[in-house]
């Protein structure tokens, strides 16, 4: 084990642990335990930690398997892997590529995921998601919203940690946004603009301004115009 802390950088190497604090750096090589709050520039897994507190950073870069007991906050935020955050999340860029768990809100300007994805409310300008397994986020909102399935079997390496999925599907409160596109999703209540509803859907109520599409293997219980 070696825990090296100098200069405002922080460095576990094999297995270790270590205090919160402000860092320039902080990176994880192994199997990893922060005590507190952590403040960085750069903050990088490779591996498996817990965090028993929040982390707020420039740049967030994990490979493995995080928890944080908090919340995370940073500009650009990459995910590969496993990471269940109890908290919030807010930040510019977030993309996931994997499973993870968001507990409370998930703020970002853009937000691109492929995996399976457990989210109390998501709110971000740009939304992509390929389904990946049952994925639940109870509330989502913004201005382009694209939800599709995962297609055929070429996962990549990254999705080998996860369960084998049974069922690739998006269940949903309410989904609103200026431009719409659904498959897979169920959902109480939808609302937009231009909203498309392509196959495999369930949805209670869709309200819409401007335009609707709706696939035939898709079911919709009522839908108005605005």
């Amino acid at each position: 084990m070696q825990t090296t802390e100098s200069k405002r950088k922080l460095l576990i190497s094999g297995i270790g642990s270590s205090n919160g604090g402000s860092f320039r750096t902080v990176k994880i090589d192994g199997m990893g335990r922060l005590e507190g709050d952590v403040t960085c520039s750069d903050f990088t897994l490779n591996g498996r930690a817990e965090v028993n507190g929040s982390i707020i950073s420039e740049t967030a870069e994990m490979n493995g398997t995080l928890t944080i007991q908090g919340n995370l906050k940073a500009k650009r935020t990459r995910i590969h892997g496993k990471v269940k955050i109890d908290g919030n999340y807010a930040g510019e860029s977030l993309e996931i590529n994997g499973a993870s768990t968001i507990t409370g809100n998930c703020e970002a300007e853009k937000f691109n995921a492929n995996g399976k994805l457990q989210v109390g409310t998501l709110n971000a300008d740009t939304i992509l998601v390929t389904l990946h397994g049952h994925c639940r986020i109870a509330e989502i909102g913004g201005e382009r919203i694209q939800i599709r399935k995962q297609r055929g079997m070429g996962l990549a390496s990254w999705l080998k940690i996860l369960p084998l999925a049974i069922g690739n599907h998006l269940s949903a409160q309410t989904i609103e946004g200026d431009h719409i596109y659904l498959e897979y999703t169920t959902a109480d209540v939808v609302r937009g603009a231009d909203i498309t509803i392509g196959p495999g859907c369930e949805i209670g109520l869709i309200e819409y301004t401007a335009k609707l599409e709706q696939d035939k293997r898709s079911k919709v219980k009522r839908s108005e115009k605005v």
